[in-house]
Parts: structure tokens; sequence; C-alpha cells
């Protein structure tokens, strides 16, 4: 009766602390954050078209001011699938845009509790630190990272997955989660296949030598690249349609936030630094591969590893400090499993309290700064990275990154045009492949960066063609969808049965057995 009674009263606390937390934002909100207006534009968008029966929107149609963006060929979807449905239901896009902040991150709570009872580590506190901790609420109430603030969900659904691994739940479980990852934040994706995912997997196979394990992560692996293949599969191949300059400045270059040079830019938010200490020192106290993992997120999330972030692979990430989501998660999962020194838990809570003291007055000071919700939906201005490779890069204003329409208000928006004189014509409508000009149903060649071609009189219309690229990628995901249905579906793997499952509620109790130590990936001392 006590453990139904409490697995009743969690889930209800973990709603109620991501209510409080979302109380600011829900009476004055959302802020002035550096990409409301990217969530505003893509909400209110995804939302229409998602009413209008377009499950997976990938192209703006009223982004730049009606000239369309082809945002969501190279940015992850579900985030704003749940925004969508906020929309489509009914809500405006601020509202939905707090909603689906309460949303997901009363989902990060529910993830780390069920995470943390496996390892029976002080479940309901390591949630609730999870949900409050500093850089995971600063997403949302200084960046507007609305993508990312819900990124953080699956950290704890993967880490399940791998301990569960190789049997049939652990398979599915973490195929999903990793899936579930990738179709979110990709830049977050990539940061935790390499520091979550990979220490884990190698700390599994050093400990339990398990051959098995190997194979049963990669067969999960392939699962959640194809279940992601419907968006992973366009935005890696179709990455000379964008205005890729906007995303490569010094802003965007993770070297340029290195605690190693002078001119750091780490040093425009030094709460970045306090959160960083404080989660290595909590790292300090615990004896695991966890340890480990805080320790070195931590340390590459300000820079400090020589030349590790002009890796080409690393500088998509953007930025070093994406890695603070991953360390809070390693670091929240150490300190339930170990205990601090005094001396040490004061520090780290000194370093937490700058932390928290930054982004709170930066927090507070973007709800206080008006939105402005009507211009936003009267112009709709996307990132200029959707912009065409070919646009005029001087009409973007570096500073806001805002780009200057005014040239091509006049130009007609519609999708048909009818031309009575011989002569070029250019349409506000920005090209893409996946856009076709036909006369008569006949093709006729355009050019870009807005739809440009040379008409003789007769109506013209401007049509959407599928792209090899999404039909592969949507037939890989189908694929990977039905293996995982079977795979759920059968009662036992003949192969995979006999070998007993890697359970982390080992962390505080594992004992000598059989002459040998039994694996603590997940916490305490081997």
């Amino acid at each position: 009766m006590t453990m139904r009674k409490n697995d009743y009263l969690a889930p209800l606390l973990i709603l109620l602390v991501a209510i409080i937390a979302l109380i600011p934002s829900l009476l004055w909100g959302p802020g002035n954050t550096d990409d409301i207006r990217y969530s505003y534009v893509w909400t209110v968008q995804f939302g229409e078209q998602l009413a209008a029966g377009h499950l997976y929107p990938r192209w703006m149609p009223g982004s730049f001011e009606g000239l369309g963006s082809p945002a969501f060929f190279f940015y992850p979807p579900l985030a704003y699938w749940i925004a969508g449905v906020w929309v489509a239901t009914g809500a405006s896009a601020a509202l939905a845009i707090n909603l689906t902040g309460g949303t997901v991150l009363m989902l990060s709570g529910l993830a780390m509790y069920r995470w943390l009872s496996e390892r029976g580590t002080f479940p309901l506190i390591g949630a609730i630190l999870y949900m409050l901790a500093p850089y995971h609420l600063m997403n949302f109430y200084v960046r507007g990272a609305l993508a990312e603030f819900s990124a953080y969900m699956w950290l704890p659904l993967i880490a399940l997955g791998i301990t569960k691994l190789p049997t049939r739940n652990g398979i599915v479980l973490f195929a999903l989660a990793y899936a579930g990852l990738i179709l979110t934040h990709l830049p977050l994706a990539m940061l935790a296949t390499l520091f979550l995912i990979g220490p884990l997997a190698v700390a599994r196979i050093v400990i339990d030598r398990d051959r098995v394990f190997v194979g049963a992560l990669a067969m999960s692996g392939m699962l959640a690249g194809g279940l992601g293949a419907i968006y992973l599969l366009p935005a890696l191949t179709m990455q000379d349609q964008l205005s890729t300059t906007w995303l490569w400045d010094d802003w965007h270059l993770p070297a340029s936030w290195s605690l190693l040079r002078p001119d750091s830019l780490v040093f425009h938010d030094p709460a970045l630094i306090g959160a960083a200490g404080a989660l290595l020192i909590v790292a300090l106290a615990d004896r695991s591969v966890w340890r480990i993992i805080a320790l070195v997120g931590a340390i590459s999330a300000l820079g400090l590893i020589p030349l590790m972030w002009g890796i080409p692979l690393l500088m998509k990430a953007q930025f070093p400090w994406r890695l603070l989501g991953i360390v809070e998660f390693a670091a929240i999962t150490a300190l339930m499993g170990s205990r601090m020194k005094p001396v040490m838990a004061g520090l780290a809570a000194g370093l937490a309290l700058f932390a928290y003291g930054g982004w709170t007055s930066k927090a507070i000071e973007c709800l206080r700064q008006p939105v402005d919700f009507k211009g936003l939906a009267l112009r709709l201005p996307d990132a200029p990275e959707y912009l065409p490779p070919t646009f005029d890069q001087s009409l973007v204003r570096r500073s806001g990154r805002k780009v200057n329409l005014t040239a091509f208000r006049a130009l007609p928006r519609s999708d048909s045009i009818t031309v009575t004189r011989p002569g070029p014509v250019t349409i506000g409508h920005a090209a893409f492949p996946i856009w076709r000009v036909t006369r008569d149903g006949q093709a006729v060649t355009s050019h870009g960066p807005l739809i440009r071609f040379y008409a003789r009189p007769g109506t013209y219309r401007i049509e959407r063609v599928r792209l090899w690229q999404e039909s592969a990628g949507a037939a890989i995901s189908l694929i990977a969808l039905l293996l995982l249905a079977l795979l759920m579906c059968q009662r036992r793997i003949s192969h995979l049965s006999k070998f007993p499952s890697y359970s982390p509620s080992q962390a505080l109790s594992d004992r000598p057995s059989s002459g040998r130590l039994r694996s603590r990936i997940t916490g305490g001392d081997l």
C-alpha cells in the first residue's frame, strides 16, 4: 500500500513543481528571451499547419514576411509538434509556448524519477533537483530555447535504456529515447552520444566484458537512427540549401567561448562558470562513471581542453556550454548516490547560488521587456540561416540577425500568377528544391534566391513536389517503427533472453558475488 501511495503522490508533486517553476512565465511571459521570435513564429505556423491536416510541416509559408522558410527541413520537430498541438486545439502561441515548457519540464522530472527509482537513490529529491537545475531553467527563461529545454526529458531514459541492455525492454527503451532526443535537438544528441552514451557503453564493456551488450547497443542505436531518418536524411543531405554563414559566425563557434582565451565570450555570462564549477565540485564526491562524465563534461563546457572544440564534428555544437544539460544530469545522478563533505557542499551551493542569481536577474529582465507579438505575427521573422544560399546577405543586420525585406514587399505572394506580357517574372516566394513552376502542367525553368523565371503569356503555378530525401527518410522510419513494434510484441528474444538484465539498482548495495564484484557503473565503489 505504501509503495502504491508513493507512486501516486510522486507524479503529483512533480506536476506541482513544474507548475510552480513556470508560474512567472504563465503570469508575465513568455519573456523577451534570446529566441522568443523563433519560438513564436514556428509555434504559430506549426499549429496552423497541424490544424490544416499537415502532420509534419517542414515549410513555414509565412516566414520572412511571406517569402517562406524551410526551417523544419533542418530543425528537429518534436518540441514544436507539442507546441503546435496546443495551438491547433485553440491556445494562443504565447500560451502554447508556456504549456509546452510546463509539459516537458514535468516529463523531465518524471523521467528522472523513474531513473533514480531504478537506482534506489532518492528519486523524488533528484527529480526535483533536475527540474530546477540552474542551466535547465535558464534555457527557458533566458535563452527561450524551447527545443533544447525539451530535450532534457530524454537523458534519464537513455541512461535507463543502457542499463537495461541487452534485454528486449532495454533495446526498445534506448531506441525510443535516443530517437526522441534526435528528433528534439540534434546538437544535444551529438553531445550526448559522445559524452553520455559513449562513456556508459565503455564502462559496461570494460567492467562486464559483455559482448552481447555491444550487439544490443548497436541494434538499438540503428533502430534509433532509423526512427529519426524522417528528419535526419533531409537535414543532413540538404545543407547546401542553407545560408550557413549565419551558423558559424564568431558567436556560434565553440572555441570563442573557451576560458583559455583572454577575450572569451563566456565572460558575457559568468553564471556559466558558476554553474559548471558547482557541478564539477558535486561530481568530485562520487566514485563511479558518473563522476567521470560530469567532470569531463564540466571542463569541456568551459573550453578548458585545448583544441577540442576545433574538431569539425564538435564545432557543430555551436556552444560548448550546451554540455551543461548533460553535466547536470550526471552530477545529480552522482549526488543522489554519494555523500558530500560539508565544506565541498557549501562551496558547490555558493557557486550554484551565483549562477541562479545571474540568470534570475536576466530572467526578470526578459519578463519585464514587452514582446511585440502583434508585430511578430505580422512579419513572422525567421532565422537568417534559412534564407536561400544566394540571398543578398548584406540585407541581414548582424546585430539581432534581422533581415531587411522592404525591397520584396511589393512582390506577389500567390502560388498562381497570370502573365499578359512576355518577360522575366519574380515571385515573392523563396526558392527551394520542393518548389516547381508549371504552365499548363509543364515544368518551367526557374532560379533563386526568390523564384524567378521567364514567362510567356499564360497562367503559372508554384507547385510542391516531394523530394527523394523525404520519401526515403519516411520509408526508413516506417521500417524501423515496424521492426520496433515486432520486437515489442515478441515475448522473448531467444538469443538475448538467457542473459541477465543489467540492473542499476545496485548503486547502494553492490556486494561481492561468486568471487567477484558486480558492476557498479551507476554509482558507488567498485
